[in-house]
Parts: structure tokens; C-alpha cells; sequence
């Protein structure tokens, strides 16, 4: 493709910090590891932050953190990805489908509400690509109701909320570090916790249920005395992807700048064409566009269209709802169908040139006016 929807490349300088990681052996455990979550939990309000293998995992962590038991109910978004849902099936939940506002591709709260029940034991709300819906409110719901709220911000790093960043409002949060995320660390994840007990649970469930603390012996056997009374997942991030995440950080920010910027033009560009409505960014929020969405009753033609012009263009997601195997009720999400029929993720990355831009504006107007 000409025009990338994701960049998952990796800067020569960026590669040659990775050096002191590959001389050292200490490619599995090491100090990168505490020093990614030191990083994250600074853009999250000082929070306790434990990383992970993936974000599967830092989700399945999330909602045992929340107390979800097999037979319990989670109230999640249809369309989104496996990686986030398949998490709640993982921990032999139930999700129930709460639709979404097509214009924000937020959540809906009074669906929301319609849709917490006597079974309900956790909340999970996704940023969709990095658009933010109102925080606060989801909050209210949720603690009114007297459940969990978990933010599914795998895509939505640096983004914020009237002021709150993503990952600082719910009881826990989850980031992605997979290869085409803000953060690119080729695979991993994180968990935002509510407090040190939280976290220090959360540290167990991610290497099988052990306290690494006491688990050996100061000889570096495993003490036979002691117990694992709650068995967890193997799911700790290695030293060399955390190393290769902290070596991002530092402009993090002048990226998501560049995408939002991106995201922008493309709008001023294009947002009076007929045909063509961009998902509408919530007033306060401020998302960080993984993706730019726009929606057109003429999506699918569109989509094959710009992907024939050599501009990597996508429906982004597929509604999980459809799959047999969540075994969950189905519901009535007129949101969350308009979304399916009619959404489509541009290409607004930091990577992006402005002659890239000016094909993807090109591309969509002579489409738009063509017959």
C-alpha cells in the first residue's frame, strides 16, 4: 500500500538502544520491565501499573481484579476487537452488548444502565481507536450500580477526558504496546490498578499465581513450603519488548500531536463533502486518532475504491456479537449497527507525509463526486 493505515516500523536509533538489552542476556526479566510501568503510571496519575505479556491477558487480569467468576456477567461493546473481548470469555464470563452513539462512537448510557443487571460484575467501556467518551458519567453509572468500571484503552494512549487522562477514571485500565499501537513494543500490555494490593495481586496472576517475592529460596530453589493458593496465567512482559517500549516514550507526545493534527486536516478537507460525516469528537475529550473515522452510507464501494488507489483503509472491526461461542443474548444496538455498515477508519498517522495526506483527500473527493 502506498499510504499505510499503520506504521509498525521500527527507527534505526530507536533498534540500535535495544544493544545494551541483547549484550546483557537479560532478555526475558530485567530492570526495563519496573521501568515501563514507572513511565506509564506518570501519565496515568501516579497509579500502580503492572505490565504484561499482552493485553488479553492484562484484561483477563482486570476483570479477576474486579471480582468476575464464571457464570458472571460483563457489560462490554459489540464492536471491538477478540483481543479485548475474548479476555471476558477467558475468565468464563458472559458478556452482555451495550450499544453505542454512531456520531461519537461512544458508549451509550442509557444503554449502559438498561444493560447492568443482578448477575453484572464489571463494566468494561473501549476507547474506540482513541475517540473518549464522557469519563466522568461512565463513572457515575458505574458506581452508582455499584460495579467496576475497566477501561479498555489499548489503542487510546495519551488520550484524555474534561482534563483526566484515559486509564486515570475507571477502577482498572488496560494499554496494548502490539506492534501498530502508540507505544510500539511488538507485543504487550498493561494493567492500571487501583492501589498496591491490586497491583501486587495483579503481579501474581501474571507469573502462574506465584509471589515472586518467596517462591525461592535465597539458594535460587523453589521453597517446597510454599503454597499457590490462586493459580494465574503466564503472562509477564519481557525485559527487551519493556525496553523497547521505554525507548518510545520520550515523544510520545509530539507523535499524537501529529495525529491529531492529521486528523484535523483531513476533516477540514473533507467534512463538507456529501456522502462523507467524520465520527464526532466528543466536546472536552481529546482523542489521540489511531485511526481518523468517518462514516458514508456508500462505505464498502469507498473501501474498495481507495483500497484499489493503493490507501490502506479498513472497517477496522467486526461486531463480536455475531460469534456462537460468547454465548451471550442477542441485543437490539442500532449504534452499533450504523457503525457496522457504515464506519471506516482513515489513515492519520505521525507517519504520514503531507503529499500522503493529499491523496487520501484527492482519492475520497473523486470518489464522493464520481456518479
Amino acid at each position: 500500500m502506498a499510504v499505510a493505515l499503520f506504521d509498525c516500523r521500527i527507527d534505526p536509533a530507536i533498534a540500535a538502544g535495544l544493544d545494551p538489552v541483547w549484550a546483557s542476556g537479560r532478555l526475558a526479566a530485567g530492570p526495563a520491565v519496573s521501568e515501563l510501568e514507572g513511565r506509564l503510571s506518570a501519565l496515568v496519575g501516579g497509579r500502580p501499573v503492572v505490565a504484561t505479556s499482552d493485553m488479553t491477558q492484562a484484561l483477563a487480569i482486570a476483570l479477576r481484579l474486579a471480582g468476575v467468576v464464571p457464570g458472571d456477567e460483563v457489560v462490554t461493546q459489540a464492536l471491538n476487537c477478540m483481543s479485548s473481548n475474548s479476555a471476558i470469555a477467558m475468565v468464563g464470563a458472559t458478556p452482555v452488548w451495550v450499544d453505542v452513539d454512531a456520531e461519537t462512537a461512544c458508549v451509550d448510557l442509557d444503554d449502559l444502565r438498561a444493560c447492568i443487571g443482578p448477575r453484572t460484575r464489571a463494566v468494561v467501556i473501549y476507547h474506540v481507536a482513541g475517540y473518549v467518551g464522557d469519563l466522568a458519567a461512565l463513572r457515575r453509572v458505574c458506581a452508582d450500580a455499584g460495579v467496576p468500571l475497566i477501561e479498555d484503552a489499548n489503542n487510546a494512549l495519551g488520550a484524555s477526558a474534561d482534563g483526566m487522562p484515559v486509564g486515570s477514571v475507571g477502577d482498572f485500565a488496560v494499554f496494548s504496546f502490539y506492534a501498530n499501537r502508540q507505544i510500539n513494543a511488538v507485543e504487550g500490555g498493561a494493567v492500571i490498578c487501583r492501589d498496591e494490593a491490586d497491583a501486587s495481586h495483579a503481579r501474581r496472576l501474571r507469573r502462574f499465581g506465584i509471589d515472586m517475592a518467596s517462591f525461592r529460596r535465597p539458594d535460587g530453589e523453589i521453597d517446597p513450603a510454599i503454597d499457590v493458593p490462586e493459580i494465574g496465567y503466564s503472562a509477564s512482559m519481557p525485559n527487551v519488548n519493556a525496553a523497547l517500549a521505554c525507548l518510545q516514550f520520550d515523544d510520545l507526545h509530539s507523535r499524537i500531536e501529529r495525529n491529531r493534527a492529521n486528523a484535523a486536516f483531513l476533516s477540514a478537507a473533507l467534512r463538507d463533502r456529501d456522502g462523507l460525516t467524520f465520527v464526532r469528537e466528543r466536546e472536552g475529550s481529546r482523542g489521540v486518532f489511531w485511526v481518523a473515522l468517518v462514516r458514508s452510507t456508500r462505505r464498502d464501494a469507498l473501501l474498495a475504491d481507495l483500497k484499489a488507489r493503493g490507501i490502506q483503509v479498513s472497517k477496522l472491526h467486526q461486531r463480536n456479537d455475531a460469534y456462537s461461542g460468547f454465548g451471550a443474548r442477542p441485543r437490539i444496538l442500532p449504534g452499533t449497527t450504523a457503525l457496522e455498515h457504515e464506519m471506516l477508519a482513515l489513515p492519520c498517522g505521525w507517519w504520514l507525509s503531507p503529499a500522503d495526506l493529499e491523496t487520501i483527500i484527492n482519492a475520497v473527493r473523486r470518489y464522493l463526486i464520481a456518479p
